[in-house]
Order: C-alpha cells, then structure tokens, then sequence
C-alpha cells in the first residue's frame, strides 16, 4: 500500500469522527431543550395542582359561611316561634327551619366532596413536587455535563482538524480531489475490500478486482464508487480444516469351514 493510500486511511478515520463530534455537540441543544421544556411542563403541573387545592379550599370557606347563614336563619326562626300566635304561623316558621337544616346537610356533603377532591390533588401536588425537584436535580446535572462534554469535544475537534490538515498535504492531489468527490455524495471515500467483498456496501467483487485491490491498485467499487484498499493483516484467519477420522480396520474373525 502506498503512503498517499495510507495517509488517505488515517484521514477518512479522522473525518469519520470530526462528523461524529459535530453531530454529538449539534445534539446537545436539542437534547437540553427537552429537558428544559419537560422542566417547565412540570413546574406547570404543580401549579395546576396548587391553583386546584386553592380552589377547594376556597369553595369550603363559602360553603362554610353559608352553613352558619343557614344556622343563624334556624336560630332566628326558633327565636320568632315563641312569640307566635297561630298554628299557621308556627308551622310556616317549622317549615323555613327544615327547610333551613335541608339546605346545611346538602352544603355539607357538598363541603365533603370538596375536602375529598382536596386530598386528591393535595396527593397529585405531592408527586408533582417531589418530581419537579428530582428533574430540576437531573437538569442541573446534564447541563453541567453538557459544559463539560462541549468543552472535551470541541478541544478533540480542534486537534483533529489540524491532524487534517496535515495529512492532506501528504496526499496526491488527484488521489484528494477523488475522495473528496466520493466523499460528498456518500459520506466516506474508501471502504475496505475484504473476503472478495467491499466493505462499504457488502457488495462481492468481480475475481479480476479483487485481485487488482489485493495488488495494491488505485480501483473503485463497481457498486458504490468508493476507492477501495486492502490491508491483508485484517483478513480473518482460516480457520484449519477438520479432517475426517480414521476408521478402524476390522479385525476378520476365520470361521472354520464346515465338513462335507
């Protein structure tokens, strides 16, 4: 293998992992802005749950004061009862007091929906807490390691752009100006030829390439245009053959011949 072919290995490995690096740092926004907006949809829920149990605690405090309305209304018609003259009046003032204890018995099966549904939500708010500040925790953490990973990438990236650099100084021109071509469009420019087999669409070789690639030649795959190499230290070993056991030679046994 010639060293241009050489360099222009050492050179798709390097370009191979600066697109992973972008990719890699290019993600991280995104992967950041997911768990901010799942950050806010939380704190959003325990708001929720928070306007909720205020909200019920709202609704007993004025079925609370009804309830005494209703209770000063039976304390004033008992009071009125007394003083009554006649039978119509005292039963119509009987009846505003039932009526009156009627209206404070609904007002509180009333106020006990509201203290059940408050001990729904008061349970929901709960959870909703204590996973809003295990996610803010978890938020934190990724964007600290996000800082720290940008930073490693970025140093990783800057050294393996100036290790480009270099190695395409060392490559023929010719030979550059193909790969990059090839490059463009399929996203490497050489694939490794192995097993009578190109590597970077798994396609076979005709046995004439096959040979030229083994022969060290500057040839392209038929199949997906990517200049192909061979590096025999990566053909697997064969494995050794397994012969087929000896059989036993049998041992005749005479049987004496019979009288006639």
């Amino acid at each position: 293998m010639d060293a241009s072919l050489e360099h222009l290995i050492r050179l798709q490995e390097a370009d191979v992992e600066v697109t992973q690096l972008r990719q890699s740092i290019a993600a991280l926004p995104g992967h950041l802005a997911a768990i901010e907006e799942k950050l806010r949809s939380q704190t959003q829920t325990v708001e929720k749950a928070d306007k909720s149990v205020q909200a019920e605690e709202a609704t007993r405090r004025r079925l609370e004061s009804d309830i005494k309305d209703q209770q000063q209304k039976i304390a004033k018609f008992r009071d009125q009862s007394s003083s009554v003259k006649t039978n119509e009046q005292f039963h119509a003032l009987q009846h505003e007091i039932s009526f009156a204890e009627n209206e404070i018995r609904r007002l509180e099966d009333v106020e006990l929906e509201s203290m059940e549904r408050s001990e729904q939500f008061e349970r929901v708010r709960a959870q909703a807490r204590q996973d809003l500040t295990s996610h803010k925790a978890f938020v934190e953490r990724e964007k600290e390691s996000a800082r720290k990973q940008t930073s490693e990438q970025q140093a990783r990236l800057d050294a393996l752009n100036k290790s480009r650099a270099a190695l395409r100084k060392e490559i023929d021109e010719d030979l550059l100006a193909d790969y990059d071509r090839i490059a463009s469009s399929r996203g490497t420019g050489l694939a490794h030829a192995q097993g009578q087999r190109c590597m970077g669409c798994q396609m076979f070789l005709r046995p004439q390439m096959w040979n030229q690639a083994r022969q060290g030649e500057r040839i392209h795959c038929e199949s997906c245009g990517r200049l192909l190499y061979y590096d025999p230290s990566l053909e697997p070993i064969p494995e050794p053959p397994i012969g087929e056991p000896k059989r036993k030679k049998k041992i005749g046994v005479e049987t004496p011949e019979t009288e006639s």
